[in-house]
């Protein structure tokens, strides 16, 4: 399988599943409030369940792993508010921007990319980067679209109280500790969970049909760069520095260079984080990540 077919065998879906969104929704008369609402508070927290409760931070280069994956985002996110600040954005556009910029779709996507670049060896690197990425990314993005209207006390008591956040602390206690869920509540959860993706991918084409497709800006191209350029090329630096190599620094590289999670839309429209803002850039990102992963792709494999 070529590095192209890999994409739009794996990006695909994403954009057909986006497309149905932006063409049903108007015409079914769905509430994408509804659909978010039911994503962030029901589907989002079986979705983190279900990947904590099976993923370890194991191994002697977990640490550089995490290390390596927190540098990625915050190169990403210090570059997207500085520049933003100096070309005038809000504090609700810097903040939307940093939250694209520095979370990446490291789940479903992440992992199938770096499978078939790496092989399933690098599976056990990819998934600490996951668990990193998206433990930091999901509370640092509600953080950020809290803290527009509240107080820091407020902000960490949001962050820290939110549904994903309580899922994935219980999850990791779980996993911790060797416990097993009854079976018929991991089939719950795990039927709750495989529909959160494909709920949050027509929620994103309701609401890019909604507001339409808005015109490129300075801030989403700062954002892109930082992104699919600065965070991979951050955390590889870092992950080489500590010693990293091989699949673990390949897995570094693939999984740093992701395109936005879409759940960032999630958080946007939950708390009023510039919702139309963040639909273009996790679009348009994901769609620029077919030219900017290749590249990645042929570097990171050894």
């Amino acid at each position: 399988m070529s590095v192209v077919r890999l994409l739009l065998d794996v990006l695909g879906p994403v954009v057909i599943l986006v497309a149905i969104g932006a063409f049903v929704g108007d015409r079914l008369k769905l509430d994408i409030d509804t659909l978010s609402r039911l994503a962030y508070w029901v589907l989002g927290p079986a979705f983190v369940f279900e990947i904590f409760t099976t993923n370890t931070l194991a191994g002697s280069t977990a640490l550089r792993l995490v290390a390596a994956g927190l540098a990625g985002m915050a190169a990403a996110a210090a570059l997207t508010w500085v520049a933003s600040a100096l070309v005038g954005s809000s504090g609700s556009e810097k903040a939307a921007d940093v939250m694209t910029a520095s979370y990446g779709n490291v789940g479903n996507t992440g992992l199938a990319v770096t499978a078939f670049a790496l092989g399933d060896d690098a599976l056990a690197a990819a998934g600490v980067l996951m668990l990193t990425i998206n433990i930091t990314g999901m509370a640092s993005g509600i953080a950020m679209a809290t803290s527009q209207k509240h107080g820091l006390g407020d902000v960490a008591k949001k962050a820290l109280l939110a549904p994903m956040t309580i899922a994935a602390v219980a999850a990791i206690a779980l996993n911790a500790g060797s416990v097993d869920l009854p079976l018929i509540a991991d089939r719950s959860i795990g039927l709750a969970a495989a529909a959160m993706i494909p709920v949050m991918l027509l929620a994103l084409g309701m609401q890019l049909a909604l507001t339409g497709w808005r015109t490129p800006n300075v801030g989403l191209g700062l954002s892109t760069v930082a992104k699919l350029v600065i965070a991979p090329l951050a955390a590889t630096a870092i992950g080489a520095s500590l010693g990293l190599v091989g699949d673990d620094l390949g897995a570094v590289a693939i999984q740093s260079a992701m395109p936005p999670a879409v759940f960032c839309l999630i958080v946007a429209k939950e708390h009023g984080l510039e919702p139309d803002r963040v639909t273009t850039s996790v679009v348009a990102m994901t769609a620029l990540s077919l030219l900017t992963l290749p590249i990645v792709l042929v570097l990171a494999v050894p």
